[in-house]
């Protein structure tokens, strides 16, 4: 991503709480190499990170020690989770965008009505310019794969319209004329959202880049053909889909992290296991008639389950027993006990009740 000098210097001075030098920090990547940036956001199996110059940088929880994840932890600007309602938003950038996203009612602009909406793990924002026919091109080409995603992932993405290089007339009629399903952001209210004016392309050049709740760039394409559209598309989903708590290829990463934070804060005292992973589908125990499910794990010092005893309690058929404890054995993640900052073995008490 490019950022003109004189634009970025106009950023940092709208924002310097986001470049404070005194939370910039060094860090590792996987190959060792070292980098220096800011702790943003714990962002489910990765850690955010904002670089000095504004650009994002995503790590794995596993690529850093368990040092650097109670680091991360302490520095990072962002600690809250997604709120329930967009309207209660406390994300750096959905937060900031309250009140100052619009939709057409046939001819006239609204204020969109956030108070039904959950806030969003992520923001999709296209910045278009009249003049320029690629934007134009950009929108038609992601209508298709916009419409796909929203379906694969309700309520976790949303997406707006950030006009570049031209003025609040082209803004307004320009998102008439394309009739895109997303938000119109508010012309007046744009330059000041420097999370988003900093990545600005430049005159007659078009771009899509996906942010965090927090402002972080997670992914980009400026100037994208249709091939890199759906790319950009492809690899949003593949985000969106690690940040589901129940995907088990995010569970190793979490389970990383978590498990360093469980040790640093019970250096004093005692605590259980905590359960990342649970392999139990709700909605198919549904299905079979299953309403409730209470078992007593043992796991062991390296997070590894070593027993199951599924309680018998006559709701369950006695043949199905075996076919739960199976996979709470075999695939349930755990951060283990831990006693004074070492981890040892423990005791889980399972319950998963099925919703009616």
């Amino acid at each position: 991503m490019r950022l003109p000098l004189l634009r970025a210097a106009w950023a940092l001075a709208l924002s310097s709480a986001l470049f404070c030098p005194a939370k910039v920090h060094e860090w590792k990547d996987p190959q060792g190499n070292s980098f220096k940036a800011e702790a943003v956001e714990a962002y489910g199996p990765f850690a955010l990170f904002r670089t000095p110059n504004g650009a994002g940088k995503r790590l794995p929880w596993r690529a850093l020690t368990a040092e650097d994840c109670v680091s991360f932890d302490e520095l990072a600007e962002a600690k809250t989770v997604a709120a329930n309602r967009w309207s209660e938003s406390t994300g750096l950038l959905t937060g900031r965008l309250r009140g100052h996203l619009r939709y057409f009612e046939e001819v006239t602009l609204a204020i969109a009505n956030l108070e039904t909406l959950p806030e969003p793990e992520l923001l999709i924002v296209f910045y278009v310019e009249n003049s320029a026919s690629g934007s134009w091109d950009m929108i038609s080409k992601s209508l298709e794969p916009y419409k796909v995603l929203m379906a694969r992932h309700p309520g976790a993405v949303a997406a707006m319209q950030y006009g570049v290089n031209h003025g609040a007339q082209e803004h307004r009629d320009m998102a008439f004329r394309s009739k895109a399903p997303w938000w119109l952001l508010d012309y007046d209210e744009q330059r000041r959202i420097s999370a988003l004016f900093r990545l600005s392309p430049r005159r007659s050049e078009f771009a899509v880049f996906a942010l965090s709740r927090n402002g972080v760039p997670i992914l980009g394409a400026t100037n994208p053909d249709e091939a890199a559209l759906h790319k950009f598309f492809a690899e949003v989903d593949g985000v969106l889909t690690l940040l589901r708590p129940g995907n088990p290829q995010g569970w190793p990463d979490r389970a990383h992290y978590l498990s360093a934070l469980h040790a640093k804060r019970h250096q004093q005292d005692a605590a259980g296991p905590i359960l990342v992973g649970d392999p139990l589908v709700p909605h198919r125990l549904k299905q079979a008639g299953i309403m409730l499910v209470e078992a007593t794990i043992e796991v062991g010092a390296d997070g590894k389950v070593t027993s199951v005893q599924v309680k018998e309690d006559g709701s369950i058929p006695t043949k199905v027993i075996p076919d739960l404890a199976r996979p709470l054995q075999r695939s349930a993640v755990f951060v283990p006990a831990v006693n004074k900052g070492q981890f040892v073995p423990g005791t889980f008490n399972y319950r998963l009740v099925m919703q009616p």
